[in-house]
């Protein structure tokens, strides 16, 4: 039985969830490495705005304070903090613990590395967020409209996987899934395709939506995100949002030149703009706060998923250039930088 949990890397999205598993009364402690953080929690409270206007009470601790062992711990730190926070997680283990990775990309491997296979949940999340600084982030979608996907690394449904669901639906929406690589491929390509555009531009996901030739290049990039997933004998799952589910191997698969520009829009406008459309991509937000970005693993992961499967990925790897570029100070985010990318 789930008693205790840690939340590890608390910023934009885990202060969020942090304190809504709060209020529903579970004994969960937010853990991140940023001091002046970890202090105005603890003194006022978890502060969300956008969405909702609320101040909820939470319990916090910085990353090398932690105290004994964790029944859950929900892993929401980028994944270049692995080296460091595994380590953390593991010295706050017992040998039934279970590691739920809400991270971007494809991380289970790397936690595989770490904590058995059995003992490995997957989370994509569905909605967003913005830091906003020491005890504050900012929420894009209602509460209502925040969803996620869980299913277990090994593909078998386990009386723990219910446990964990029951948690974190005091949290958001969740759905179950015997297929998590097919989840994560559909988030991967979410992110890889709008956070990828949106680090090079500068614009929200909401942004692109109301540009057609800004989704035109989404089509591009999630039709070599779907031939990776083919090639590889993936069967990428549908992204659920409500009641509705949304089929990127559908919207993406065109021949030639002509990408199905007004569906990926209508698609777009019902299941990102209400849960995201306001939010900028982390790897954006990392890159203007001077951190690195998860660019590698991010459109990073679908280069070399491609590269394994033999699959070309011309504009992915032309965007994965870019932001690398832009990390670098060798070029800067603007909107003209997605006129630079050749489709085809």
């Amino acid at each position: 039985m789930i008693k205790r949990i840690a939340l590890m890397g608390s910023g934009s999205l885990g202060t969020t969830l942090g304190a809504f598993l709060s209020k529903a009364g579970h004994n969960i402690t937010l853990v991140d490495a940023n001091k002046e953080h970890v202090d105005a929690l603890n003194k006022t409270g978890a502060r969300i705005i956008g969405a909702i206007d609320e101040t909820i009470p939470v319990k916090a601790c910085y990353a090398d304070a932690m105290e004994g062992s964790f029944d859950l711990f929900l892993y929401m730190a980028k994944q270049t903090a692995n080296d460091v926070a595994m380590p953390q997680m593991v010295k706050h283990s017992h040998e039934k613990s279970i590691v739920v990775t809400c991270q971007n990309g494809l991380p289970e491997p790397e936690i595989a590395k770490y904590v058995p296979k059995e003992r490995i949940m997957g989370c994509p999340i569905a909605w967003g967020g913005i830091f906003q600084g020491p005890g504050c982030t900012y929420l894009t979608a209602p509460p209502d409209q925040m969803f996620c996907t869980l299913g277990t690394y090994t593909g078998e449904h386990t009386t723990e996987l219910d446990e964990v669901a029951a948690i974190l639906q005091d949290g958001n929406k969740v759905t179950l899934s015997g297929n998590l690589m097919g989840l994560r491929w559909c988030k991967l390509t979410l992110n890889a395709c709008f956070s990828s555009l949106s680090t090079i531009t500068g614009f929200t996901f909401g942004e692109i939506i109301d540009r057609p030739e800004m989704m035109r290049i989404i089509c591009y990039l999630g039709r070599e995100c779907i031939r990776v997933c083919e090639a590889s004998g993936i069967s990428m799952e549908p992204y659920h949002f409500a009641e509705r589910e949304y089929h990127f191997t559908k919207l993406y698969d065109f021949p030639g030149d002509d990408a199905p520009i007004a569906e990926a829009i209508a698609a777009a406008e019902e299941y990102l703009r209400p849960a995201g459309g306001k939010t900028l991509a982390s790897m954006l937000q990392d890159i203007q706060h001077g951190r690195a970005s998860e660019v590698d693993a991010i459109p990073g992961a679908v280069v070399d998923a491609a590269l394994q499967a033999g699959v070309k990925v011309p504009v992915m790897i032309q965007i994965w250039d870019m932001i690398h570029r832009i990390e670098k100070g060798e070029m800067t985010y603007k909107p003209e930088n997605a006129f630079l990318l050749a489709l085809r």
